[in-house]
């Protein structure tokens, strides 16, 4: 059910109370209660992978994973990102793509300074002809040549470039930095309405509640309830906490009981904007198996942006379980949930 845009409006200026993600068949909608000014210390959002081949997934999986945990090594990967730029450009020293993705292998090197590094680099090397073409009305696009169809290939497309470059520089805490990429993927970008949305998250985390409210207003009504369902997972002060999560009932550590029995878990849908932008990686949220039977998502600690996230807390809402159990009795647990969108 959308909240009207009035009512969202009325929560962004006003103070909300803290309200838990209750799911038990679908996600219920608060709204956030952001306050402060940006800081250079919040939490930082995990950027998409953009550049790969597609095929994708939804796979949620139950598993133990600390959040911020570097990810192992994949097999046979045995060259690093400087060796991978100089191979790339070997042929084609002036090559953005090259740049763009090596800023891609330095995200998930979690290395965001060097990432923003190498897409800033890549925005310089793209042609002016080809911001002026992406950036123009599609109608009155002229028709390329042989030679431009060529070149374009070797190139990223801005709005990509800008967009990873707000990515990485949030991921560096660079908070500003990355507010100023994002207004550069302009209203003709099919990454604009992202582009747009994450401005207003980055906003919120940071008790920007005026600077939000003006950005949702220039967007359509379908993002509003995301925004309300995300926010109140990341904005630190929205955060359930785990007693009023469990309605005051004792949270058992998973290691002392029998661990919930999952009987229906299913993908969490990949959205046509996600493929569009091929990304790939893994929500991970911090779920509450309530000795009740209820699903509470109380925090994300890995987010994926174009609507996967939000996805992934639909999904998990749907999950059916039989609780934990400790001496025979019913009790509640806390475990990370983790789902995976592959493109390979």
């Amino acid at each position: 059910m959308r909240i009207p845009r009035q009512l969202l409006y009325s929560a962004l200026t006003s103070s909300l109370a803290i309200a838990s993600v209750v799911l038990p068949a679908r996600a219920q909608t608060q709204t956030p209660k952001p306050g402060g000014e940006p800081s250079q210390g919040q939490p930082s959002l995990p950027p998409p992978r953009l550049p790969v081949p597609m095929t994708t997934t939804g796979e949620p999986s139950i598993r133990i994973k600390k959040p911020n945990a570097t990810s192992p090594p994949q097999p046979g990967a045995v060259i690093s990102c400087d060796e991978q730029l100089k191979k790339q450009l070997a042929d084609d020293p002036k090559s953005s793509r090259a740049n763009y993705e090596l800023g891609w292998c330095y995200l998930s090197s979690k290395k965001f300074d060097d990432a923003a590094a190498a897409f800033q680099k890549a925005i310089q090397l793209i042609p002016e002809w080809i911001k002026e073409l992406e950036g123009g009305v599609k109608s009155n696009r002229p028709k390329l040549n042989k030679k431009q169809e060529e070149e374009l290939k070797r190139h990223a497309m801005p709005s990509s470039a800008f967009f990873s470059l707000g990515w990485a520089c949030h991921q560096a805490k660079r908070y500003h930095e990355a507010v100023a990429a994002y207004r550069q993927v302009q209203s003709v970008y099919p990454e604009a309405e992202e582009a747009r949305y994450q401005t207003a998250m980055v906003y919120l985390l940071h008790g920007n509640r005026e600077a939000a409210l003006e950005q949702v207003a220039k967007m359509g009504k379908d993002v509003e309830r995301r925004l309300d369902v995300e926010s109140k997972l990341l904005v630190p002060d929205l955060i359930l906490s785990n007693k009023s999560a469990s309605n005051g009932a004792p949270v058992i550590p998973i290691t002392n009981s029998i661990p919930p029995t999952i009987l229906y878990q299913e993908k969490a849908k990949y959205t046509e904007e996600a493929r569009q932008a091929k990304v790939s990686g893994t929500v991970v949220l911090q779920v509450m198996f309530r000795s009740d039977g209820a699903v509470v998502i109380q925090r994300v600690f890995e987010y994926l942006p174009y609507g996967l996230t939000m996805n992934a807390v639909e999904a998990a809402s749907r999950i059916k379980f039989n609780p934990a159990t400790k001496d025979g009795a019913p009790v509640s647990v806390i475990r990370p949930l983790t789902f995976a969108f592959n493109i390979y």
